[in-house]
């Protein structure tokens, strides 16, 4: 049984081609009544939309390359969503590639966008020496996006916050408390650059009270619920242990709460943690977690909404957006005493 096409269901319902084609893409467009008609229609054919016979016929790509570095984070869930709502709202898909950290995967990732031929990217920050890299994208006419970053690149689009300010304002935050021996559990700064911006953020807070850094009592993890809680433990058995930690991501701090319980230390009587984040699970944590709180899903929805205005302009005009974050107060820090 051959495929019917888009022209025969438009006969069938009694609508035009171009009600039918909005009915696919764009159906909050199309009046409840003329859309319920098309879609039964469609499914009583069975009728499925070729969408790369589509793209190919307009010599037009409906498709966004998104970038992100871990699936094990629920933080970037918030911000891919948002990019699919506003994607599938205007009649474009997404392609999701996980980077795992690691340069060589991205590199292979962003090559593969760009042999199919995507509308654009979106790429949830990059690994350490990809700018020239993404210069040649820029040049080749492909409209890219970096999120989750401020850049200093000026010939690069962003849509992020300020990583080393949000650290830093944490870390301020931990010393205002009275706590001058403040342990820092973060991610893989030696190959992501906001990574790193949140470590010189820590270490600036330090700097501005004179607390002398201490290496001993920064660890390098992925931001994964077992790392943090491996990377406390090691913290807590110090000859002279922390009486806070920082940990840069809330998957590490909430494993980092579970090593202190399991290690018989009350939050936040005797050790303080504060995360990075506010991803839904801080906030239901016992006791609830202090946190970062980070505007995934409004980079996401930003990040979306101007890729697909430069792809539909032809143009990628420079982005460069910086959001706010804020302190999440709830009850795992407290003044030391």
């Amino acid at each position: 049984m051959s495929q019917m096409t888009m022209q025969e269901i438009a006969r069938l319902s009694g609508v035009s081609l171009a009600t039918v084609s909005r009915t696919i893409k764009n159906p909050q467009l199309v009046r409840p009544k003329t859309r319920e008609r098309v879609l039964s229609m469609m499914a009583e054919h069975n009728y499925v939309y070729h969408a790369t016979a589509a793209d190919l016929s307009r010599r037009k790509s409906s498709v966004i390359g998104v970038t992100i570095p871990t699936t094990r984070n629920p933080v970037f869930a918030s911000s891919s969503l948002a990019i699919q709502e506003i994607a599938q709202k205007k009649g474009f898909s997404i392609i999701l590639g996980n980077t795992h950290h690691d340069a060589a995967i991205e590199r292979q990732l962003l090559q593969s966008f760009q042999e199919r031929h995507v509308a654009g990217m979106i790429l949830t920050g990059f690994t350490l020496h990809q700018e020239a890299y993404l210069n040649n994208l820029a040049r080749a006419g492909i409209p890219c996006l970096v999120i989750w970053e401020k850049l200093d690149e000026p010939w690069l689009s962003y849509i992020g916050f300020d990583n080393f300010k949000a650290a830093r304002s944490m870390t301020e935050y931990l010393i205002s408390l009275k706590h001058r021996r403040i342990g820092l559990i973060i991610g893989p700064f030696s190959k992501i650059g906001r990574v790193k911006k949140r470590l010189d953020g820590y270490r600036s807070a330090l700097q501005d009270h004179n607390i002398a850094f201490d290496p001993d009592l920064v660890i390098e993890k992925e931001p994964l619920l077992y790392d943090g809680k491996e990377a406390m433990t090691r913290l807590m058995f110090l000859p002279k242990r922390p009486t806070a930690v920082f940990a840069a991501s809330d998957m590490l701090a909430i494993g980092a709460l579970s090593a202190a319980w399991d290690l018989g230390f009350n939050v936040p009587q005797d050790v303080s943690i504060a995360g990075f984040d506010d991803i839904d699970f801080a906030a239901y944590c016992s006791p609830p977690m202090t946190t970062v709180r980070v505007p995934s899903h409004e980079i996401g929805r930003l990040a979306a909404k101007y890729l697909i205005e430069a792809i539909e302009q032809g143009s990628m005009p420079l982005r460069h957006h910086c959001l706010d974050t804020d302190i999440v107060v709830r009850n795992t820090c407290s003044e030391l005493r």
